[in-house]
C-alpha cells in the first residue's frame, strides 16, 4: 500500500470514529409567542407570511364567548424567533408544541395561506392534536412546473432585488388600493431574511404531501379576490397547486387577503358552523 492510500484510509477510519461518537444534535424547536383568550372549545390561529397573530383579533372577539381563542406568531413573525434551518417541517414542529399544549378532543386549527401550510405540516406529523383544519386561502404548490433553474432565478432576483419584488407580492393583494397598500406597510415590517425564506420553502417542498397525510376533517375558505364569481371551484383549487380538487370549498364574498377584517362576522359564523359539525361528529 502506497504511503497515500494509507493516508486516506487513515482519515476515513478517523472520520468513522468520529461519526460513530458525537452524537446526531436536533435543533430543538422555537417557542412560538401566544395570546389565548376566553373558555370552551379551543380554536388556534395562525397567520400568513407577513402579518401577526393581532391581524386575527377582529374575527376572534365574535368567537370569545363560546370559545377559548388561541392566536399564534408564525416563526419569524411578531415576537416569534425563526427556527434554524427554517422548513415548514420545522415551523410544524414549533407549532406543535403549541398543540401538544392544548386539549385534542376539543381543539380546531385554523391556518390562512403560509400559516395554513405550517398548520398542514403539523397536522400531517400529528394528527392527533386536534378535531379539525380549517384553511384559509392555502396554495400548496403552482399549477405548472417550474424549472429548478427557474427558481433559482427568481431568488436570486429577490435577493438582490428585494423591495421590488415584494411590492410586486403584496402591494395588490387588498379590496382596493387603500387597503393594498396598509397589507403591503404591514408586510414591510418583517424581516426580509423571514420572507424569502418563506418563498424558498414554498418554492421547495410539497404541500400536497401533506394534504394526503392529514386524517382529520378539513376544509377551504377562499376569499373573494382568490376565488372570483365566474370560475369553478376546482380550477381555483387546481391553480393553488391542489391535486385534490374535491375538498370542500366556502366562498366568502368582498374579501381579500385581510378575510378576517374585511368580513369578521361571516368568517366567525363559517368557523363555528365547522367546528360545531366537527365536534359533533365522533372520532374514528
Amino acid at each position: 500500500m502506497t504511503a497515500f492510500r494509507r493516508l486516506v484510509s487513515f482519515v476515513l477510519a478517523v472520520a468513522v470514529v468520529l461519526a460513530l461518537a458525537i452524537p446526531v444534535l436536533h435543533a430543538e424547536p422555537v417557542a412560538l409567542k401566544t395570546t389565548e383568550l376566553g373558555r370552551g372549545p379551543t380554536l388556534v390561529f395562525v397567520h400568513s407570511m407577513g402579518l401577526t397573530r393581532s391581524d386575527w383579533l377582529t374575527t376572534a372577539r365574535k368567537l370569545l364567548s363560546g370559545y377559548r381563542v388561541v392566536l399564534v406568531d408564525l416563526p419569524g413573525h411578531g415576537e416569534s424567533p425563526m427556527p434554524e434551518p427554517f422548513s415548514f417541517v420545522t415551523a410544524g414542529e414549533a407549532l406543535d408544541a403549541v398543540l401538544a399544549r392544548q386539549n385534542p378532543d376539543s381543539t380546531i386549527v385554523i391556518g390562512h395561506q403560509m400559516g395554513g401550510r405550517v398548520a398542514m405540516a403539523a397536522l400531517a406529523a400529528h394528527p392527533e392534536r386536534a378535531r379539525g383544519l380549517l384553511l384559509v386561502d392555502v396554495p400548496v404548490g403552482t399549477p405548472v412546473q417550474i424549472e429548478d433553474q427557474q427558481k433559482k432565478m427568481f431568488l436570486n432576483y429577490m435577493d438582490s432585488q428585494y423591495e421590488a419584488v415584494s411590492k410586486m407580492m403584496f402591494s395588490k393583494l387588498g379590496r382596493d388600493t387603500t387597503q393594498s397598500q396598509a397589507i403591503y406597510a404591514m408586510v414591510a415590517q418583517t424581516q426580509p431574511a423571514t420572507i424569502k425564506a418563506y418563498v424558498r420553502e414554498m418554492f421547495y417542498s410539497d404541500g400536497n404531501r401533506d394534504a394526503k397525510a392529514l386524517k382529520l376533517p378539513t376544509r377551504m375558505l377562499l376569499s373573494s379576490r382568490s376565488w372570483p364569481d365566474s370560475v369553478r371551484a376546482g380550477v381555483v383549487l387546481k391553480a393553488m397547486g391542489w391535486e385534490d380538487t374535491t375538498i370542500a370549498v366556502t366562498r366568502v364574498p368582498n374579501s381579500a387577503m385581510w378575510i378576517m377584517k374585511d368580513q369578521p362576522d361571516t368568517l366567525a359564523a363559517r368557523i363555528r358552523e365547522f367546528a360545531t359539525t366537527t365536534f359533533a361528529t365522533p372520532r374514528r
